[in-house]
């Protein structure tokens, strides 16, 4: 070393010149062990087609019933261009000239890190995306992405961009139980990949960086917020003119209101109770974070319960003979919340609305057993056959507290309360009436029971839960006066016959059905309706076993 220099100089130079030595052999050492350790991966999984989930009812029977299982891979040469540059302008805007690493953005986000003191910052590339969704790798910590880098080189020297692009589409999670752009493209807007505009290419790019809160299907606004972002930037890279970015962002986000199956089987569950299904599968995805694919979802539907409703509920109104009638039903298991059956209207194709979970329906008179159990509950003297004497007996205010024990949600018009002045939909009222059932206690319901990976490792298990409403005692003496034959029942007519309803419970489930019309209007014939409503409602809860 010069000699000229001064001797503090040459100190550090000695110093710095050591430290840089060993710093490189750390690298070198750190980077052989990961090296090695992305050998041990199979490169080939890559490319493999993402394992379609499975739906199965609460016997284990399929829900989909003989649902084809034809390949949902696509190559690069199916996708639009304007997807191509959508995907490129969100995620990773150098992905066709980084070595699969963006080195420069990796620094940017580890200061960043280190300054917040936390994994704030990711610096991901399609290329690195892509290793982590194939090998499930989800820890936050250097270990993960230290392997991630080093299995993304192994992926950037084995395929071409092309393939990568590919691969990446055809293994992302897009939200609402869809993995891969074709599933995606087919669930959202009833198309191919290989169809879609610009609008749609864009909110689907939009899904990727929060599955589940910005799919459509659970918030349309945010989608199109994150479709209008997408936009902005294929508009800053220059992919897009002002005039284009414009037309897109003017207009609004549509989905196609079509029926999922296109191709219904016979033995497949109805399209309200596999919508109903979908959108409580889609609200655990997201609360519990769960983006794997290849899952076993056994929901607490009964094939065979919902084809007797669906079959019943048909001939009901072919014998109504009233083509505007609808009718809704429901089955739940009052001992554990679980949904064993439901019909949300006369015809899907025609009415997409689910009546029975989202219906605001005239209670009238079908409030009597809840007035007999709130009297009950407050020492007064029910007088069956006559709520509105029963209720007289009540403060209005504290009836409607005791209606909200028992699941009624809607707000009644107090100084007629026992008449039965609020809505409710089929879910609410069978809740509501298994609550009396149920020695008091009102359940929880669910359409999903448990949720299993590929591998069969539990990610997720109902259980029954349940939440004291009113005394067992008055749970009992009010069952007593709605006693029907083996079990308990209330059929009555709301209102001047606009809301026909029909609850029944016996061992361990409750049904009820509704029947009338959209925009409300008395039911012909309600008298006749109202006997074979009672007799359905009983023989399903009769039929358990």
């Amino acid at each position: 070393m010069a000699k000229w220099l001064p001797e503090w100089l040459r100190l550090a130079l000695k110093v710095g010149l050591k430290c840089a030595f060993i710093g490189l052999v750390i690298l070198l050492l750190v980077a052989s062990y990961y090296y090695s350790k992305a050998q041990k991966y199979d490169l080939s999984k890559v490319a493999e087609e993402q394992q379609q989930n499975t739906l199965l009812d609460h016997n284990g029977a399929p829900l989909l019933g003989n649902d084809s299982k034809e390949s949902l891979l696509i190559t690069y040469d199916q996708l639009p261009q304007h997807l191509v540059d959508a995907l490129i302008a969100r995620e990773d805007t150098n992905f066709e000239h980084h070595c699969g690493v963006d080195f420069k953005g990796l620094i940017r986000a580890t200061l960043r890190n280190a300054k917040d003191m936390s994994f704030t910052q990711g610096a991901s590339t399609l290329t690195m995306q892509l290793a982590r969704n194939t090998y499930d790798i989800r820890a936050k910590s250097l270990n993960r992405k230290f392997l991630e880098i080093a299995l993304t080189l192994r992926i950037e020297s084995s395929y071409s961009k092309n393939e990568i692009m590919a691969y990446y589409l055809n293994r992302i999670y897009f939200g609402s139980g869809c993995y891969g752009i074709e599933q995606a493209s087919r669930k959202y807007f009833k198309k191919s990949v290989t169809d879609l505009t610009l609008s749609e290419s864009a909110t689907l790019v939009g899904i990727i960086r929060g599955p589940h809160i910005f799919s459509p299907l659970n918030d349309l606004a945010a989608a199109q917020n994150q479709r209008n972002q997408v936009i902005d930037r294929m508009l800053t890279i220059g992919k897009l003119t002002t005039e284009q970015a414009s037309a897109v962002k003017n207009s609004p986000l549509v989905l196609p209101q079509k029926i999922t199956l296109t191709k219904k089987p016979l033995e497949a569950a109805n399209p309200y109770a596999l919508k109903a299904l979908d959108r409580h599968l889609n609200e655990i995805l997201a609360q519990k974070d769960i983006r794997a694919a290849g899952l076993t979802i056994t929901s607490a539907l009964d094939l065979k319960k919902l084809h007797q409703c669906e079959n019943d509920i048909k001939k009901l109104l072919i014998e109504a003979k009233q083509p505007q009638l609808q009718a809704a039903c429901i089955i739940i298991d009052h001992k554990t919340g679980a949904i064993r059956a439901l019909v949300g209207g006369r015809d899907y194709k025609a009415l997409q609305f689910n009546i029975a979970l989202d219906g605001k329906l005239d209670l009238g008179d079908a409030f009597t057993p809840f007035i007999y159990a709130a009297a009950l509950e407050r020492g007064k003297l029910p007088i069956k056959g006559n709520p509105s004497q029963t209720g007289k007996q009540l403060d209005p205010a504290e009836t409607q507290r005791i209606a909200k024990r028992f699941g009624f949600n809607s707000p009644f018009n107090l100084p007629e309360i026992h008449y039965g002045s609020g809505t409710c939909s089929p879910l609410e009222l069978a809740t509501a009436f298994s609550t009396i059932a149920n020695n008091g206690k009102r359940p929880h319901t669910f359409f999903v029971e448990h949720i299993t990976k590929a591998d069969g490792s539990e990610l997720f298990k109902n259980t029954a839960q349940s939440t004291p409403a009113i005394q067992e005692g008055t749970a009992l003496e009010t069952a007593k006066l709605l006693k029907y034959k083996d079990g308990i029942a209330y059929t009555t007519a709301a209102f001047s016959g606009r809301s026909l309803w029909s609850a029944a419970s016996k061992d361990s489930l409750t049904a009820v059905i509704w029947v009338g019309f959209q925009q409300p209007a008395p039911v012909p014939n309600k008298n006749s309706l109202l006997k074979k409503m009672q007799s359905l409602t009983y023989h399903w809860v009769a039929s358990e076993k």
